[in-house]
């Protein structure tokens, strides 16, 4: 009998053939496992690298990079020469990064002189921060050179464009000005052009640490610049008629005073300026009251400057001649039960002197005489109760009521001025009228503008007629003689009006006004004059009249008018009616 083998057994019974399997199977657990884990692993970076790398490759982007605007360079402003009203600089902001800024004795003194710190201040702020900041002041290319030589850690150079406006306040009122923040035009011309001027921004990508900029950057896209705007006015003349204008203000203790030039010929516009008016490079204490342009702004009854239109209408519809003789005793008229008067009782008067001596009661005869709708169709057509085609901001319509609704009062009162509002520059481009043989003259303001046709409106008998009588008006017999230049003819008209205040004409508060043009034998220039409330003089001839023949006499001289010879002061009278 053969006997088995006796397999060999450990002390808690198990044998070892037991044993052996029992291992083979927790290795194979084990490697099943472990094959597993690695099985997940290369899963988790398969997915991680291929199928969800845009979601992570944006987790880490936003944690570790940072997109920044690049600011376009904005386009320059010219005046008709070509002289840079408005440009921008080229300016750096200057960043810290705290943990990395590194302070020594001398350099940081003259680092803190360059930037306009104090040092004592300037390393408190940097304790405080934990994060990469700003400092308030910019600083130019040079500084920033200087800087670099320092080599300070912890310094950083951010570009930025500052805009520059080398007239300052001469000009603010019409170019206006640009945002701090983002360089937007937010008043005047900056912002009627905007969309010319301003360019399209760039991108770069900085990489960042622990929430401070790093010095590494990419250019994503690179800034388009804006574009260039050159305007019709004359650096030149806009900085006499600013210094006139201030001149006056100070003088007659004025709280405004607004001008406009246009070109006689052509109707650009060759200055505008309103005083007072704020330097748009000290924004610390900007009133932006005083960058607005009360020229186109600013509505108020011409006076006595809108009886010229009066006058013409009845010559143009043969209602009156030139040879008409108005009484004008004794001294007013009642009309619909109200008493319209002069400063004195002037007798009978040619239409000639009616003009020359600014009679209400005889343009008041004459405009009665008129068809309401003919009188409102000429006042319509010089451009009256419609904005100019203009692009600047705040053009107003003025007020022209429609002539149905006018009494023989109302038609009475606007002749001389009153019951009807206008801008400066509608006024303005009103007496081109006079200039143009008759015809309007469409104006503009740069070199973009649309260029309109000129209206026919009043015969070159009409305009010869109200020539002679506007130099009357301006001459030694006239309330605009404080107009006159040497040397030169000069045409136009004096307005005075009184303000109204809670719905009553002022006693004591008025405009005073001149609108005119020389020399009236061959005209170059309109200018049109408004000063709100002077308290030292009140009248138009005493207050508007002399800047008229300051800024002329200036003018005049810089557009090389030769003067005018004695025989040609009214040409236009020569030619049609065939003398010398």
């Amino acid at each position: 009998m053969r006997l088995k083998p006796i397999q060999p057994s450990n002390k808690i019974g198990f044998s070892t053939l037991e044993i052996r399997r029992a291992t083979a199977w927790r290795s194979k657990i084990t490697l099943v496992m472990f094959l597993f884990a690695f099985f997940v692993v290369i899963c988790r970076a398969f997915y991680l690298q291929f199928l969800n790398v845009e979601q992570w490759q944006r987790k880490a982007e936003k944690t570790y990079t940072k997109y920044v605007e690049m600011p376009a360079i904005r386009g320059k402003i010219f005046d008709r020469n070509g002289e840079i009203l408005a440009s921008s600089v080229l300016n750096y902001k200057v960043g810290i990064v705290p943990a990395k800024f590194a302070h020594e004795g001398d350099a940081l003194t003259l680092f803190c002189s360059l930037v306009g710190y104090n040092p004592d201040d300037l390393l408190a702020q940097i304790r405080k921060a934990s994060r990469y900041f700003r400092l308030e002041n910019s600083i130019d290319k040079n500084a920033v050179e200087e800087i670099r030589r320092l080599r300070l850690n912890g310094v950083e150079f951010e570009k930025f464009y500052q805009r520059d406006y080398p007239f300052k306040e001469a000009f603010s009122t019409l170019v206006g000005l640009t945002s701090v923040d983002d360089d937007r035009g937010i008043e005047g011309i900056e912002k009627s052009f905007d969309h010319y001027l301003r360019g399209s921004p760039g991108q770069k990508k900085l990489l960042i640490e622990s929430g401070n900029v790093a010095f590494d950057e990419t250019i994503v896209r690179t800034p388009q610049p804006g574009q260039d705007v050159q305007l019709t006015v004359d650096a030149g003349i806009q900085s006499i008629v600013y210094r006139e204008a201030l001149a006056a203000k100070r003088s007659y203790g004025a709280k405004s005073v607004s001008i406009v030039l246009l070109d006689a010929r052509t109707g650009d516009i060759l200055s505008i300026v309103n005083v007072p008016a704020a330097d748009p490079s000290d924004r610390k204490d900007l009133n932006l009251d005083e960058v607005r342009n009360r020229a186109v702004t600013d509505q108020y009854e011409p006076g006595s400057t809108l009886k010229p239109f009066a006058i013409a209408t009845a010559l143009q519809e043969g209602i009156i001649t030139a040879g008409s003789i108005i009484q004008t005793a004794p001294g007013f008229i009642e009309v619909n039960g109200k008493k319209l008067q002069d400063e004195r009782s002037f007798g009978k008067l040619t239409i000639r002197e009616v003009l020359a001596k600014s009679s209400n009661v005889g343009t008041v005869k004459v405009a009665l005489k008129i068809p309401s709708n003919a009188m409102y169709h000429y006042l319509n057509l010089l451009g009256f109760g419609k904005s100019p085609d203009l692009p600047l901001l705040g053009m107003r319509n003025g007020t022209l009521p429609k002539w149905k609704s006018w009494e023989d009062i109302n038609q009475a009162t606007i002749s001389y001025g009153y019951g009807v509002d206008v801008t400066l520059i509608q006024l303005a481009r009103a007496y081109t009228v006079f200039t143009q043989n008759g015809y309007i003259l469409p104006i503009k303001i740069s070199f973009l503008d649309r260029v309109g046709q000129k209206t026919p409106i009043f015969s070159e008998y009409v305009v010869a007629e109200m020539e002679k009588m506007l130099v009357e008006a301006s001459g030694v017999n006239g309330t605009g003689k404080a107009a006159r230049v040497d040397g030169y003819s000069v045409a136009g008209k004096t307005g005075t009006t009184r303000k109204i205040e809670n719905g009553k004409y002022s006693t004591n508060k008025y405009i005073a006004s001149y609108v005119g043009f020389a020399p009236s034998s061959n005209p170059r220039f309109i200018a049109a004059i408004r000063v709100d409330e002077p308290t030292k003089s009140k009248t138009g001839g005493k207050v508007a009249a002399p800047i008229f023949s300051k800024i002329a006499a200036s003018a005049l001289r810089d557009f090389q008018m030769s003067p005018d010879p004695n025989d040609q002061i009214f040409p236009k009278t020569a030619q049609i009616f065939g003398k010398r």
